[in-house]
């Protein structure tokens, strides 16, 4: 379960516009995004992979985000 809050946490810190991220990881409508990021569907494991490349999260933070099992 991905923990959304430290998720939109890095997305900011990274400076990222979401557009951009999507593109990177060649997600065609926000709508898709946003549901993986709320929940609603799963991160695939290439697609969690390309997303700590993006925003250049360490193991830590991989675990913390998309392994997380109290996710807010």
């Amino acid at each position: 379960m991905t923990n959304t809050a430290l998720l939109e946490k890095e997305v900011q810190k990274s400076g990222l516009l979401k557009s951009a991220i999507m593109k990177q990881m060649d997600i065609k409508s926000y709508a898709t995004l946003r549901a993986k990021i709320e929940n609603e569907s799963e991160f695939t494991a290439s697609e969690i992979n390309k997303l700590c490349d993006i925003l250049h999260l360490d193991s830590d933070q991989r675990e913390a985000i998309f392994f997380a099992k109290d996710a807010e």
